[in-house]
């Protein structure tokens, strides 16, 4: 299914194979950001960004978001549905250029993303996590109207010495009702 999200400013659409050399800018900076201690690792040499927009290109969950004016691809985001679970649930996910950070576009193509996952793919619920020391995604996940509803210690990485990086996580939910009751009042 070939999917095109328009927002004012943004297209979310299916990636391309072509949008290699972006993806890797973007991951590059995330991985060398100080939140990246706080994710799964990401692949960053070019071969292994290559095959992973590959891999993105050929499904529907995650999109490219491209500047509308320019057709420059600054971040994705990505709604996949959670596995064994009975109820539509989704997880929410997203990396932007950190030259692109603080202009909204991350607001702008969450929210395009959340109507397509409610309304679209029929969510009945759309999950996120962050590192709590993580304040911008934190921010943003309230902005769009989540809650936290969990926190606890984990890790997805280790140091040189093998000992796990250990951090405090939240979790946030959004229910198809909150999106639906914030909708009405107040538009992203």
């Amino acid at each position: 299914m070939t999917i095109a999200l328009e927002t004012e400013r943004l297209v979310l659409r299916n990636f391309l194979v072509s949008d290699w050399e972006a993806l890797h800018e973007i991951i590059a900076l995330y991985a060398a950001s100080e939140f990246a201690a706080y994710d799964q690792p990401w692949p960053t040499t070019p071969d292994e960004i290559k095959q992973i927009t590959e891999w993105f290109a050929s499904g529907d969950s995650f999109l490219a978001a491209c500047l509308k004016n320019m057709g420059q691809c600054i971040g994705l985001v990505v709604v996949n549905r959670e596995p064994e679970v009975e109820a539509q649930v989704y997880n929410l996910g997203y990396v932007f250029h950190f030259g692109h950070h603080g202009k909204g576009y991350a607001t702008e193509a969450c929210c395009a993303l959340l109507d397509h996952a409610f309304i679209e793919l029929r969510a009945q619920r759309v999950v996120s996590g962050t590192a709590a020391v993580n304040r911008p995604s934190c921010r943003l996940l309230e902005r769009l109207g989540f809650e936290m509803t969990g926190e606890g210690t984990t890790s997805f990485q280790e140091t040189e010495d093998g000992d796990p990086v250990e951090f405090l996580g939240y979790t946030f939910t959004l229910t198809r009702e909150q999106w639906t009751s914030r909708k009405s009042w107040q538009c992203c």
